[in-house]
């Protein structure tokens, strides 16, 4: 069985209740919940939270829950992966094969992208994640200061090489993630030892109301169209 889980933690400082914020009259927590439906493969979709009202919005989406996190699992510093090992010690999660992780701050994907990933998981028993290709600023040109002074961040970085003569590199979407439960509890991470990209032409990660309205501003110039 594979699954889908939710994580909508409360509190939020930088945008308060970002995961109820709405697009188009939709929260991101029901776009989450919503697609997650719409995939093939997925037989669950499980909300985790700490909060009663995000898990009535998920629960009333269509998605199941095992109960409210316990406390130390919805703090600031909480990982997401210790989240979702807990849940997998629950008694109804003794058929699952796989966990699919849809965090509701990168809401641009659709159930395709979804089993698409699933199924390279499936056929490399590797997990597999969404990246995006980063055109600019390059690490290799990214500088950090150190004692006052302007240095390299990487070891190797050189911001006087042009861009064509450096490496591709890419980051991630926070879309899709898909791991097998083995490869989580064994490694306690949704990365297993030779994760598969899976690429992706437009991503946004809202972790500000700023990227909240970049999205708005994208779907509203029909630049980006979410699956809702």
């Amino acid at each position: 069985m594979i699954i889908a889980v939710v994580p909508a933690r409360s509190g939020s400082k930088g945008f308060p209740n970002k995961n109820i914020a709405k697009i188009n009259g939709v929260s991101l927590i029901e776009l989450a919940v919503n697609v997650g439906l719409k995939s093939k493969l997925i037989s669950d979709v499980f909300i985790s939270t700490d909060s009663k009202e995000y898990e009535d919005i998920g629960v009333d989406s269509g998605a199941k829950s095992l109960g409210l996190r316990p406390s130390f699992l919805a703090t600031d510093t909480s990982k997401t992966i210790d989240v979702v090992i807990d849940m997998l010690k629950a008694p109804a999660m003794s058929n699952v094969s796989h966990v699919v992780l849809l965090q509701t701050t990168s809401p641009i994907r659709n159930g395709e992208m979804i089993d698409c990933c699933i199924n390279k998981a499936i056929e490399t028993s590797s997990s597999v994640v969404t990246v995006s290709k980063i055109e600019d600023p390059h690490p290799a040109k990214i500088k950090k200061i150190c004692d006052g002074h302007l240095v390299s961040y990487l070891d190797d970085g050189n911001s006087e090489l042009p861009r064509q003569q450096l490496p591709e590199a890419y980051e991630l979407t926070g879309s899709v993630y898909v791991s097998s439960v083995k490869n989580i509890l064994e490694e306690k991470s949704f990365f297993s030892k030779n994760t598969v990209p899976y690429l992706c032409d437009e991503f946004v990660n809202i972790d500000n109301k700023r990227d909240f309205d970049f999205l708005q501003f994208l779907i509203s110039n029909k630049l980006v169209t979410l699956d809702s």
